[in-house]
C-alpha cells in the first residue's frame, strides 16, 4: 500500500498539470482565433475582408476596364490555369494566361494587363482575361 506522502506529491502533480494545461488552453486561444493569429495585423485583415465582402465589385473594378495585375499566386495545377491578384482589393482570376509549360509563364510578382471580364457568383471575386505583361 501507498504512504500518505506519495499518494499526496501524485495528487499534487496531477493537479500541477491539469492547471498547466487550462492555462495552455488559455494562451492558445487567445492567441488563434478560427485557426488564425489574433493579432493585430490578423484582425486588419479579417476586417478588410468583411468590408470588401460587404462592397459591389464594380466599385473595385468595373467590367470591360483594364488594370494592371501584381500575380500573387499561380495556379498551373488548375484545368486551366490561372494566376490570382487583387484589383482594387477584389481577388482576381486570370485565365488564358501564356503558356505555364513554356518559357513565357507568369511568376509571382509580376505586373500584368488584364480586362476584367465578369464577377464571381457572390461578387466577391473578379475574373479577368489576360492582355500582356507590363
Amino acid at each position: 500500500m501507498l504512504e500518505s506522502p506519495v499518494l499526496g506529491a501524485a495528487a499534487l502533480g496531477v493537479l500541477a498539470a491539469i492547471v498547466v494545461f487550462f492555462f495552455l488552453v488559455r494562451f492558445v486561444r487567445g492567441h488563434w482565433v478560427d485557426g488564425r493569429p489574433n493579432t493585430d495585423a490578423q484582425r486588419e485583415r479579417d476586417r478588410a475582408h468583411r468590408e470588401a465582402q460587404r462592397r459591389a465589385p464594380e466599385e473595385a473594378a468595373r467590367k470591360g476596364e483594364r488594370y494592371d495585375l501584381v500575380v500573387a499566386e499561380t495556379q498551373y495545377d488548375r484545368v486551366p490555369p490561372e494566376v490570382r491578384g487583387t484589383i482594387n482589393g477584389l481577388q482576381t482570376f486570370v485565365r488564358e494566361i501564356p503558356d505555364p509549360d513554356g518559357s513565357d509563364a507568369l511568376a509571382v510578382g509580376e505586373t500584368i494587363r488584364v480586362q476584367v471580364t465578369d464577377y464571381g457568383s457572390k461578387g466577391t471575386t473578379a475574373q479577368a482575361r489576360f492582355l500582356d505583361r507590363r
